[in-house]
């Protein structure tokens, strides 16, 4: 899969905490969803590689997942499979109506948020409702100054401002917080706030997209060439283990417009390292919390309904 995109895959090595956590919430939030997806027909729109999709298909009538990337629909149509499942691309999706619509992590990447709430809801069932996560601004931008570090994100969104965009459209919306009562989010908190400080010079509301995403390009660029060369000890060619800022894929090496992905290299055990093994034997997924009155979180949950 394209190791440029913002997919992610479970089973596969974590070697940190922010990714253990990362990992964590992603599948909790699908685990809200088939809740609420028994006997429902569900769109799982931008599946990725299908994971979610494939959670969602146990408890639901049956799923739809869609993604805009080609590659990463083959990846779901081989790796995961149910009698109640299918894949296709978007633009394959055509006249239907579902009960429930999950996209996760998606929004912020869209150019008209307006339009792309209005495209979900054009395609819900009477009844039905909408399940939208993506990042909480509050812990990763200063107010008013910052755009996002991330260069896959146009926008971000604080409690506030996606209880605005989501209540024109619905007959009711429940924005819920994504977090939890360990030390995980916790450290995902704080590399979040050293994030926005490092990114800042780069990431100022004044610059045009186009601008803050060559600056931060260029930024990783210059550290990776750094590391390299103090990497590299009296001028001896020396393989390094990095990854390109570009590839949004190590959170723990690059300071700048990495987000909360697992790394792209699948292990044949499909276990963790060593480094990380301990992360993974005090949390799982149930240590995820998922309410309106969590207390540390680092993501939203809108829960959009019509009548």
């Amino acid at each position: 899969m394209d190791t440029t995109d913002q997919r992610l895959k479970l089973n596969e090595s974590v070697e940190n905490e922010a990714e253990l956590y990362n990992h964590l919430m992603h599948v909790a939030t699908y685990q809200f969803a088939a809740r609420l997806a028994s006997g429902k027909k569900i769109l799982d729109y931008g599946c990725g590689s299908g994971y979610g999709a494939h959670l969602l298909s146990a408890t639901a009538f049956h799923v739809t997942g869609v993604d805009l990337d080609e590659s990463a629909v083959r990846y779901a149509r081989d790796k995961y499979h149910a009698d109640n499942l299918m894949y296709k691309l978007i633009p394959e999706v055509t006249n239907e109506k579902f009960d429930i619509i999950s996209s996760f992590q998606v929004i912020e990447h869209v150019r008209d948020d307006k339009a792309f709430i209005e495209k979900l809801k054009s395609m819900l069932n009477p009844g039905g409702c909408i399940l939208i996560s993506t990042p909480d601004k509050k812990n990763r931008l200063f107010r008013f100054i910052q755009k996002p570090w991330n260069i896959y994100h146009l926008r971000e969104y604080s409690v506030k401002s996606l209880d605005e965009l989501l209540k024109p459209h619905f007959s009711r919306v429940e924005i819920l917080k994504i977090g939890s009562t360990t030390d995980l989010v916790k450290e995902e908190i704080s590399r979040t706030k050293k994030q926005r400080l490092i990114s800042l010079p780069f990431t100022l509301f004044i610059y045009p997209n186009a601008v803050r995403v060559f600056m931060l390009n260029l930024a990783a660029t210059l550290f990776q060439l750094t590391k390299k060369i103090a990497s590299t000890p009296f001028h001896t060619a020396k393989k390094i283990s990095t990854t390109p800022f570009h590839t949004a894929k190590k959170i723990s090496t690059t300071p700048f417009q990495l987000d909360k992905e697992i790394s792209s290299k699948e292990t044949k055990s499909g276990t963790m390292p060593d480094i990380a093994e301990s992360f993974k034997v005090k949390n799982s997924v149930k240590d995820i919390e998922i309410s309106a009155d969590a207390k540390l979180n680092t993501d939203l949950l809108a829960v959009c309904y019509i009548d």
